[in-house]
């Protein structure tokens, strides 16, 4: 026993003299502290802490993702605010922040998916962001190979935004149809990308003579590069379809396999009322690209135009097997049932249609 009294007395003491752990409130406050006096790695340390004993705290997230993105050190940012969106849906900055990092870790799927629900969001939030939001979903379609949606978010970006370096190059990465990010182009393509890009760009800022004269003399340097005639005809469209029919005209000279081109002369035609030239171009649409849900499209319009339904049909359940998801692809079926007096199936489709437009609102 009279061993035992000095043990206990001892353990007693060391205990008493422990330290108890850090609570979150302690932790919390630190780290705001912390990241107030630009101490940013320890800050970021103290957040990871605060974190795991809170996991739900939306507000360390956020700080934790965005330090550990201003530090470089994308793979603690990317998990950060994939839990934040778990947390929080419906934050457009949460999104388009896990977006940009995965963009640096080149997860560009993953990239893809959150910028692509950033967008449906608006993009939502502050003006610098939603910018940066908007130029990487760009790239990442551009990389996809979605290269006209791509295009479009961009000419949504110069309205919102105004033309930029970073808006040319990106415009003229999509306008030659290449899966390439900025850093990715060849020195050899360098030059077309940035004429290409520019008078793109001049496009979507709606100053259309300026545009005209930066494709002309894009042209006249690069006079055998189909994209850069198909983005002209494309542009010329707009105000002389005459002369923009005949740019693209001269894209398919050049490139005979040239889809979006050979869609583009089918819908042209189709509003000119020229339909014998709208079904040879939108033939040659489907043999070029038969997996090609657009090119079923435009060949099941050009044929209810020549008064085929039955033919429209079959074409236009095929672009509705290719891409479920298109409202453009069961409005016209629904057409073509219509035409051929089954009304249920037309009722049916038109029905999807109205759904799929809703749901892209």
């Amino acid at each position: 026993m009279r061993g035992f009294l000095p043990a206990v007395l001892i353990a007693a003491v060391s205990l008493h003299g422990q330290t108890a752990p850090p609570t979150f409130q302690s932790l919390s406050r630190q780290a705001e502290a912390a990241r107030d006096a630009k101490q940013l790695d320890k800050a970021l340390a103290l957040y990871q802490r605060a974190v795991k004993l809170k996991p739900d705290w939306d507000e360390g997230l956020w700080n934790l993702g965005s330090l550990a993105y201003d530090l470089d050190k994308y793979d603690q940012c990317a998990p950060a605010f994939r839990k934040l969106v778990a947390l929080k849906p419906d934050s457009a900055p949460g999104w388009t922040m896990s977006g940009l990092c995965e963009y640096r870790l080149r997860r560009y799927d993953a990239a893809l998916d959150s910028l692509t629900r950033a967008e449906t969001l608006k993009f939502e939030g502050p003006t610098e962001l939603a910018r940066a939001g908007r130029l990487h979903l760009a790239l990442m379609l551009t990389k996809s190979g979605a290269f006209e949606r791509a295009i479009t978010v961009l000419t949504e970006m110069t309205l919102l935004h105004k033309k930029a370096p970073d808006i040319v190059a990106a415009a003229g990465i999509a306008g030659l149809r290449q899966p390439w990010l900025p850093f990715e182009v060849p020195e050899a393509s360098r030059d077309l990308v940035f004429q290409l890009g520019d008078a793109m760009g001049s496009g979507m800022e709606k100053d259309y003579k300026e545009a005209t004269e930066k494709f002309e003399a894009a042209l006249r340097q690069y006079p055998q590069e189909a994209n850069v005639h198909f983005r002209f005809g494309a542009f010329l469209n707009i105000q002389d379809s005459a002369r923009g029919i005949e740019e693209i005209r001269k894209a398919v000279e050049l490139a005979p396999d040239h889809i979006p081109a050979l869609v583009g002369l089918t819908v042209m035609y189709l509003k000119r009322e020229e339909y014998d030239s709208a079904l040879e171009y939108a033939e040659r649409a489907v043999k070029a690209g038969p997996n090609d849900f657009s090119t079923h499209i435009a060949l099941g319009r050009a044929l209810l135009a020549k008064e085929n339904p039955a033919r429209a049909a079959s074409e236009l359940e095929a672009a509705v097997k290719l891409a479920p998801d298109s409202p453009e692809a069961h409005f016209s079926l629904a057409s073509a049932y219509s035409r051929l007096g089954r009304k249920a199936d037309s009722t049916r489709e038109l029905g999807e249609f109205k759904r799929l437009q809703h749901f892209d609102k």
